[in-house]
């Protein structure tokens, strides 16, 4: 039997690139290579947080994930069988169950700075607050519920802050759960920095009974034009500092979480220079369009 292995992270941590350079690289009718092959409707990802009763546990399995699993199961007769995507950690606690030691965790993190501001540009807190992903305070199982107490003074970049670190916090928690459980560690800047690093997870995963090194994709996750003009982060990222659970966490992961170094990575998520970014960010234009082509495709005129 062949490993099958689930991804733990956030989301916005270079998992779309492993999942293209596995694709590339060692991808057959014999494995299984994806990326958030069960989308987070299906999972309830965020709504089974920290899911290791269970009985809470059958109300999460639907038939979808019953089927992925056995199908999984079979696949990993000839080959390794990889998801890449944070969608579907809610399942591990279920996975790790049914599988025992064929089941590992590659369990991927990224500086909370960066990530909080990714999914605020995304409108993550704003716009988008499902609790089919959206972890709150107020959840039954979050780790931090002291955050309640602050949670509506919070700006989305803050909520998406905590999300990070809920998040984060569970994964770890999973070393102690299951002590057996066999969990890779990676920070996502080593991804593109490391080839030592890229052909651990090869042999993690077990794809390494291939014999050959990873075709490194080259295509990256780009940050959208839009995205920047219409929820750029502003003078709201200094408020990070009024979190000392998130600096104490991101700290012992290894981030620097100093003033200076967090303002150095702000600048690639604020609205661009120029007059034609700021027109579009002041008026709403881009929110306006958003709507029209909603409205255009209603009437079947788009």
């Amino acid at each position: 039997m062949h490993p099958i292995v689930l991804t733990v992270s956030t989301g916005r941590c270079g998992t779309t690139f492993l999942e293209k350079s596995f694709r590339n690289s060692f991808a057959n009718r014999d494995n299984w290579v994806t990326h958030e092959h069960l989308k987070q409707q299906i999972t309830r990802v965020g709504k089974y947080h920290r899911c290791y009763d269970p009985t809470s546990r059958s109300d999460m399995v639907n038939a979808e994930i019953r089927s992925l699993l056995t199908h999984w199961k079979s696949v990993a007769k000839s080959g390794p069988v990889v998801d890449f995507g944070w969608t579907m950690r809610s399942l591990v606690p279920y996975f790790y169950e049914q599988l025992a030691n064929q089941l590992r965790v590659l369990y991927v993190h990224r500086h909370p700075i960066e990530v909080a501001a990714s999914f605020k540009l995304i409108g993550n807190y704003s716009i988008y607050n499902s609790e089919d992903w959206a972890i709150i305070p107020r959840h039954p199982n979050a780790l931090y519920p002291q955050f309640a107490a602050r949670w509506d003074s919070m700006t989305p970049f803050e909520k998406c802050l905590y999300y990070w670190l809920e998040v984060n916090a569970a994964a770890q928690e999973l070393k102690q759960v299951y002590p057996e459980l066999n969990v890779l560690e990676v920070k996502s800047s080593d991804l593109f920095r490391s080839e030592d690093v890229l052909q651990s997870i090869v042999e993690f995963t077990g794809f390494d009974c291939y014999n050959r090194p990873v075709d490194k994709s080259r295509e990256r996750n780009r940050r959208e034009i839009f995205l920047l003009e219409r929820r750029p982060i502003g003078q709201e990222w200094i408020r990070y500092q009024e979190h000392p659970e998130i600096i104490e966490f991101a700290q012992r992961l290894g981030y620097d979480m100093s003033k200076e170094f967090v303002e150095s990575l702000i600048p690639k998520y604020q609205l661009p220079p120029g007059v034609v970014p700021w027109l579009r960010n002041r008026s709403g234009y881009w929110a306006l369009k958003e709507s029209v082509g909603k409205t255009l495709r209603k009437v079947g005129l788009r």
